[in-house]
Formats: structure tokens, C-alpha cells, sequence
């Protein structure tokens, strides 16, 4: 309460010095300058209860440090000593001795029985109200003066704290637009860098469908010549099995229609049979005319004209259709409108 009282008449005193209670104003003028003087006193409370605050921390820290220290210790046995001494009365009623209840009740006796014989002091209504009133006034001072004391510090402490807490939200609003125009600050570089990564980008992508073009190309190429490989497969199977068929027709009316190969085919059979392990095989009558037949088959072969073979035909129509060249997309243009990037 005394810190307040001090530093609301340290305020009173600075704004009189300035001028701001010295001469009359109007009342808008009165209104702003009590809100000001107001703001005033109440930073200026606000200051001077920090530095309490602070010292009071010193302080406290200080007693914690001396405390901690061992037993023993010439500043704590100091401190020690300092607490356990009893604080001495030097008021006026101490240093006459009235506050040893000895002394004090004869000399209250040859005072006051003389005063009320003389009628120096009168016990009336009088008295017995300005005894009350005293008596009210000594036990508000003593037992509701550190209540209300307690409660105007919370108060103060709460005011305070809410002030803090709004300092501290302004702070970090504060900081936060400062970063945020930091950001700012940097968004052309990231542009910059932006561009830089997509240009990079298409000039791979460019790339990558230039080989990707090479790359299907080559592999038409294989596919038709795989295929060329697979209809040469196929034309060589329908030679080797045309003549096989018409060699193996030939012979088989060959020993159908003539009794004579019959006949030898037929001796040969048995008498290598008859032989057994033994015997030999002789002429291969069989092996002749397979050999017959094949020599026909070329004979009549070579005859046919030139171009009149239809598997050879359907061979030279199914190569012409392969053999083309395979077609290269030549489209180009800008890669960032043909092929655009999706980031």
C-alpha cells in the first residue's frame, strides 16, 4: 500500500510539474487528460511494483544461497543471529520504561484518579464513542488493514498479469507478420528457383522423347525383322512339307501299283528275317524308291517356271508387306505445349 500511495503521488508530482492539473480545462480535455494521467500512474505503478518484484527475487535468492551454505558459515551464522535477535521499542513510551505493565499501572494511577476526581477527564457518551471509534479504527488496522492489503496486491498482480498476457499476444502477432514478410521477401527467389527446376525439367523431357523416338524406331525395325525371320520359318515348313507329302504319295503307289517292287521289297524282308543276327541286308529296295521319288520331285520341280511356286508367291507378297520402312512421327513444337509438365 505505501509503494502505491508513493508512486501515485510520485505521478501527482510529475504531472503537476508538467502543467497538466495547474490550469483549468473543459470537461473533453479534463476526460483525456485523467485517462492519461490515469495511464500514467498506472505504468508508472507498473514499473515500480517490478522492481519490487525484482529485488524481492534478489532478496529471497540471496537467503536461499545462505541458507545452503554449510553449518558453520560466517554469513549464515550471521544471518542466523540476525533473524533470532529481537527487534528493540525505541518509542518515546520505551525509552520512559511505560512499556513494563509495573511502572505503567502506578503511574496510570496517580494520573488518572486525580484527572477523574478533578474532573480533568469526564466519563461520558463522549468519551466511551471516541474510545469505540479508536478501538475500531486500531482493529481495522490490525486485523482487515493486511486483508485489504492482500487483495489489492492480487488485484494489482492480476492487472498486471492480463497486461502481460496481452503484451505477449501482441509479441507473437508481432513476429509472426515479420516472418511472414520475410517469406514475402524470399517469394522471388523461390520463383526463380521454381522456373529454374521446370526449365531443367523440359530440357530432360525433351531429351528423353528424342531417344524415346530412337528407341521405337529401332524397335519396329526388330519386330519386322523378327517377323521377316518367323514368314521364312514358315515358307521353308510348307516347301519341306509339300515335298515330303508328294514323296511320300509317290511311293506308296509305287508299291501299290507295281508287283514287282512289291514282291523284291517283300523277298528282301524275309530273307533278312531268315538271316537273323546274322544276316545281311542287302539291296534296300525301299531306299531306292524313296530315292526315285525324290529324284522325281526334283526333276518336275526344277521344270515349273520361274515365279509359279504360290508358297514362294505368298512368301515375296507377305516380305513386300513387312519390308516397309516404318513411319517416324515427326510432329516436334514446343515441349512445354506438346508434353507440359504436371508438378
Amino acid at each position: 500500500m505505501s509503494v502505491i500511495r508513493k508512486a501515485l503521488g510520485r505521478g501527482a508530482m510529475q504531472l503537476s510539474k508538467s502543467g497538466k492539473i495547474a490550469t483549468l480545462k473543459t470537461p473533453i480535455q479534463r476526460s483525456f487528460s485523467s485517462i492519461l494521467e490515469t495511464r500514467e500512474m498506472g505504468e508508472e505503478a507498473r514499473y515500480i511494483r517490478t522492481q519490487e518484484h525484482q529485488r524481492q527475487a534478489e532478496i529471497r535468492a540471496n537467503i536461499e544461497r545462505i541458507l545452503a551454505l554449510e553449518e558453520g558459515h560466517a554469513e549464515k551464522t550471521e544471518l542466523v543471529q540476525m533473524l533470532e535477535k529481537k527487534e528493540e521499542d525505541t518509542s518515546l513510551i520505551a525509552r520512559l520504561g511505560l512499556n513494563d505493565w509495573k511502572f505503567a499501572l502506578p503511574i496510570g494511577l496517580f494520573v488518572g484518579i486525580p484527572a477523574l476526581s478533578n474532573q480533568v477527564l469526564v466519563l461520558d457518551a463522549e468519551t466511551q464513542l471516541v474510545a469505540c471509534f479508536i478501538l475500531f479504527c486500531s482493529t481495522m488496522y490490525v486485523n482487515v488493514g493486511g486483508m485489504l492489503g492482500k487483495s489489492l496486491d492480487d488485484y494489482s498482480r492480476e492487472i498486471y498479469e492480463e497486461l502481460q498476457a496481452v503484451d505477449n499476444t501482441v509479441l507473437e502477432q508481432i513476429n509472426t507478420a515479420i516472418v511472414a514478410d520475410q517469406q514475402v521477401l524470399t517469394i522471388e527467389e523461390d520463383f526463380k528457383a521454381f522456373n529454374e527446376i521446370t526449365d531443367s525439367l523440359a530440357m530432360a523431357q525433351a531429351d528423353l522423347l528424342n531417344q524415346r523416338e530412337a528407341h521405337l524406331y529401332r524397335e519396329a525395325i526388330v519386330k519386322k525383322l523378327d517377323s521377316l525371320s518367323a514368314l521364312e520359318e514358315s515358307a521353308v515348313f510348307a516347301i519341306r512339307n509339300r515335298m515330303l507329302t508328294s514323296v511320300k504319295a509317290e511311293v506308296v503307289d509305287t508299291f501299290v501299283n507295281d508287283k514287282k517292287v512289291k514282291e523284291a521289297a517283300l523277298d528282301r524282308a524275309i530273307a533278312v528275317l531268315a538271316g537273323g543276327a546274322k544276316g545281311k541286308l542287302g539291296e534296300d529296295v525301299v531306299g531306292k524308291v524313296f530315292s526315285q521319288a525324290l529324284s522325281n520331285y526334283r526333276t518336275a520341280y526344277a521344270k515349273q517356271p520361274a515365279g509359279s511356286d504360290p508358297i514362294l508367291l505368298q512368301l515375296e507378297k507377305d516380305v513386300a508387306a513387312v519390308a516397309q520402312a516404318p513411319v517416324v512421327e515427326s510432329k516436334g513444337g514446343n515441349v512445354f505445349v506438346t508434353h507440359p509438365l504436371v508438378l
